[in-house]
């Protein structure tokens, strides 16, 4: 008979994610019934990849795609999910995210690789880590045009931060008319990009670079221009009525 008391111990520390709200949205003050949790996140970069993957290269190691989406914020189980805008420096978050890891490594390291994961992630060390990377900034950027979505979010709250609401680039882009799901669209979208250092660093030609980049930015404007078409909720509303009459929530 196995024993998986630690497996169980494994999946209980992640189960920890779906308690965990991530911390742009409450910083932002978002009112919603429900805001998504870093489970969510995990669970959407997953269905990404998955939805993408036809438009991917064959060769992917899907198998490491999965353990960097799954592994990437798992200390945060642990750590909480930390932003510098809350005033804990990157040295602390380091020290304490690196506690965090090693605690994972040494519990559960018959599982998963904790720490090679973590920092082949972290320094995008293949094109596996890169591309989970791209999709994971993206991600940060989809929350908030399906916020914004759904109500105008007010970005002079008083009760936002001001190292956050004062930010040089946020205070440029209201500025310039933009809302919130702009702001993070644009600021977002630079990070997808794969440069000839790191065409060479993967070993891809790069026309095979330029060809990821494009799926997964296309992926990300087609959600940006539902949302300025004002249709990106309209899928709500296509759905068979005679199959919702027991649902009692979108949130």
């Amino acid at each position: 008979m196995e024993n998986f008391n630690k497996e169980v111990k494994m999946y209980m520390i992640f189960d920890l994610l779906g308690d965990l709200e991530r911390t742009g949205p409450l910083l932002w003050k978002i009112e919603r019934n429900r805001l998504e949790d870093v489970k969510d996140h995990i669970f959407d970069l997953i269905l990404m990849v998955q939805i993408l993957k036809k438009y991917l290269p064959e060769n992917l190691d899907y198998d490491k795609i999965n353990e960097y989406i799954i592994c990437h914020d798992l200390p945060e189980a642990i750590t909480g999910d930390i932003t510098e805008f809350e005033g804990i420096t990157k040295e602390e978050k380091e020290k304490v995210t690196t506690i965090a890891i090693e605690y994972l490594e040494k519990q559960f390291n018959d599982i998963f690789e904790f720490s090679k994961i973590i920092n082949n992630y972290d320094n995008k060390n293949d094109l596996e880590a890169k591309i989970v990377y791209m999709l994971d900034k993206i991600h940060s950027a989809s929350a908030f045009i399906k916020y914004q979505s759904e109500q105008d979010i007010d970005m002079d709250n008083p009760d936002i931060i001001p190292e956050l609401r004062n930010h040089p680039f946020v205070v440029q882009k209201i500025a310039e008319k933009m809302d919130l799901a702009d702001i993070f669209f644009e600021y977002h979208l630079k990070a997808v990009s794969i440069n000839e250092e790191e065409c060479q660093k993967y070993n891809i030609k790069p026309n095979d670079a330029d060809k990821i980049v494009n799926v997964i930015k296309t992926f990300a404007t087609e959600m940006y221009t539902q949302k300025q078409n004002k249709t990106l909720l309209n899928v709500r509303h296509e759905l068979p009525k005679e199959a919702m009459k027991y649902k009692k929530s979108y949130h």
